[in-house]
């Protein structure tokens, strides 16, 4: 993975920080490539722990900042996305919302409710639109509001 560059199909730069030895710089993400690859890297990551690995990858510019956190448990992961215009969980719209999962970003455990996972495919298809629109909130899952 790139620690510098730009998405050139679409002319920005996209930081993800993720990290289990945190250096305290993000990660460049240049191309879909350096995407996929920060994505199994995650995935690896999870397999060896007990409470699976969360990331951030966002963009700040003029037209303001949108954040993706992107959470990989197996064939399983979520996704939460936030923006001027609010936050949001992914679900499989199911009615599991009693009951919570939690991840780790980078050392702090962070709880997502029980229905937020959905199919690992769809959560790297969800990233690669969030890169490919310049943040904006990936239309290919389904979302909740998050409270």
């Amino acid at each position: 993975m790139s620690r510098t560059g730009a998405f050139y199909a679409v002319g920005m730069v996209l930081r993800a920080w993720y990290d289990p030895d945190d250096d305290n710089e993000p990660i460049i993400v240049g191309s879909a490539q350096d995407l996929d690859a920060l994505l199994d890297r995650l995935a690896v990551d999870g397999a060896l722990v007990d409470v699976p690995p969360l990331m951030q990858l966002s963009r700040r510019d003029a037209e303001g900042w949108a954040v993706l956190h992107i959470g990989v448990n197996g064939d399983r992961g979520v996704l939460t996305h936030t923006d001027g215009t609010g936050s949001y969980v992914t679900t499989d719209r199911t009615d599991a919302t009693a009951t919570t999962i939690t991840y780790d970003y980078m050392g702090h455990l962070r709880e997502v409710p029980g229905n937020a996972e959905i199919p690992l495919p769809e959560v790297r298809e969800a990233a690669r639109e969030f890169v490919s629109t310049n943040g904006a909130r990936p239309t290919r899952v389904h979302w909740r509001a998050e409270e």
